[in-house]
């Protein structure tokens, strides 16, 4: 018995491993994309015309949004990575039961379980097409 405790502390401490490498590296590509949108974020200047004025907004538009995207995940990395240090990591901040490594694999970064995250959607239940008698 005490043989498979300490086999699964092991392992659980080289998953952890695997987790914060997992992260480290997804925290690094994320900042590498924030920098790149940065660096590419259209500048304002005197449009030419009005298509030009329409197309530089629609772009920058797009890329604040991609940028904010990226934001929010570095900053849900980190708090992942610090939930790690505390020995916290894995275990849904909800119901504190431990988050399934198919759901960690997905989404190292994630904070609750599958059921947990499903409870604040608007389609945790079953989706069900109506057909219209309009038609």
């Amino acid at each position: 018995m005490k043989r498979e405790k300490s086999s699964a502390k092991k392992g659980s401490a080289r998953n952890q491993e695997v987790f914060r490498k997992r992260l480290l590296a997804e925290l690094k590509t994320h900042q590498d994309r924030v920098e790149r949108a940065r660096r590419e974020l259209p500048v304002d200047c005197d449009p030419d015309d009005d298509a030009g004025v329409a197309s530089r907004s629609a772009y920058r538009e797009v890329t604040m949004s991609k940028l904010e995207r990226d934001l929010q995940t570095i900053i849900e990395i980190e708090r992942a990575l610090r939930r790690l240090d505390a020995g916290e990591y894995a275990t849904c901040v909800a119901c504190q039961l431990p988050i399934a490594d198919a759901r960690l694999n997905a989404l190292p970064w994630t904070r609750t379980c599958i059921q947990c995250a499903g409870r604040g959607s608007n389609f945790a239940g079953p989706f069900q097409l109506t057909p219209n008698p309009a038609h």
